[in-house]
């Protein structure tokens, strides 16, 4: 469970998926699904949804949303961030950035790194949103 970090909505945003973000998103998503009579889906569904671009927004929304809480954005941050830079936009412009948050959580950031003075850090680009 890996650390990401992606140009997304207001600029350089670090996700990290982690059990905690992982559980929330389970519940989400499958109470959506149960609510209206739908199969409940996992973690892995979710990445050939994202994969085939036939993913529901709320669940976009959900995964950036608990990806920038995992990666150590307030609750609060998190929530006013989703609504400059998602709720307003077309959700497809989401689903690259969506996709790498999630399976940097399931098996780890690309393997691309660049130094950060000695370290080693992954650093991901997704099209910035054209939210103002």
């Amino acid at each position: 469970m890996s650390e990401i970090e992606l140009i997304w909505g207001s600029g350089l945003q670090s996700f990290k998926f982690g059990l905690g973000q992982f559980r929330a998103l389970q519940e989400n998503v499958n109470r959506r699904r149960l609510a209206i009579g739908a199969p409940p889906v996992g973690p892995m569904d979710l990445v050939e949804q994202l994969k085939a671009k036939n993913v529901w927004p709320d669940d976009l929304r959900d995964i950036l949303r608990l990806g920038l809480i995992g990666g150590g954005m307030s609750p609060r941050d998190a929530h006013l961030e989703m609504a400059q830079s998602f709720d307003d936009t077309p959700p497809v412009e989401h689903v690259k950035p969506a996709l790498s948050v999630l399976l940097a959580g399931l098996v780890g950031p690309p393997s691309e790194t660049v130094p950060d003075d000695g370290k080693k850090k992954t650093i991901a680009k997704a099209a910035p949103s054209t939210s103002a």
